[in-house]
């Protein structure tokens, strides 16, 4: 178990060095000795896991016949372990709905980065919001991206020429003023969601973590609110 300057366990593989950079040290079922040096603990700990997760589940061996397909469900797999649900599920959309007809049979190692500027056109030509054409980019980019430091996929297609910013423009969102509030509470007053919605305003609350508060994450004499979770 590695241990960081205080002392402090920070699991297998991985220690601080004096400079207080974090190193994570993997060998693959190879015997080839791997390693990921960063000043932040959580970067090094995903390296390290997505480096088992890979270990344990895929035919490196066979790499060359892999189907992008066949790596989403490793990949996908990996991110429900170690990435919050609604980021998952942002994922899942993603590739269902506008990556997977395009590449999904293709194997691994040919797509190129024409054929992932060709999944952002025909969103683009399909009326697809900027917004969501990043979040798909994003997408390809962490999927190819864990391949290529496995060394499946010699570098990632998704590069910086493969441009998004083709789609229509979000509408700019702004908040309310505080007279728009007042009307608002006036308007829902004696409704059962009224509390709800005070509270919201008051504290700027995701709906994911309105619904999963306990009465536990507040404490009345400090007159404070913890946000402990999501749904």
């Amino acid at each position: 178990m590695g241990k960081d300057l205080k002392g402090r366990e920070l699991g297998e593989g991985i220690s601080q060095q004096s400079n207080g950079t974090y190193c994570a040290r993997f060998t693959d079922r190879s015997g080839k000795r791997l390693s990921k040096r960063s000043k932040k603990l959580q970067e090094v700990r995903q390296w390290l896991a997505n480096m088992e997760f890979v270990s344990e589940h895929s035919d490196i061996d066979h790499a060359a016949s892999m189907t992008v397909d066949a790596w989403y469900e490793y990949w996908i797999d990996l991110k429900r372990k170690t990435v919050r649900f609604n980021t998952v599920r942002n994922y899942e959309k993603r590739y269902q709905w506008n990556i997977k007809d395009v590449i999904g049979n293709m194997l691994l190692i040919q797509v190129k980065p024409t054929h992932c500027q060709k999944i952002l056109t025909n969103m683009a030509n399909a009326g697809y919001k900027s917004t969501t054409m990043s979040q798909t980019r994003i997408t390809m980019y962490n999927l190819f991206e864990l391949a290529k430091e496995n060394e499946i996929i010699q570098s990632n297609p998704c590069k910086k020429s493969v441009k998004c910013d083709m789609g229509e423009q979000s509408e700019k969102r702004e908040a309310l003023t505080i007279d728009a509030q007042k009307k608002f509470l006036g308007a829902c007053k004696g409704s059962s969601y009224e509390n709800q919605w005070r509270l919201v305003l008051q504290t700027g609350l995701r709906t994911g973590e309105l619904v999963a508060l306990k009465w536990s994450d507040i404490d009345f004499s400090a007159r404070t609110l913890a946000v402990k979770r999501s749904m």
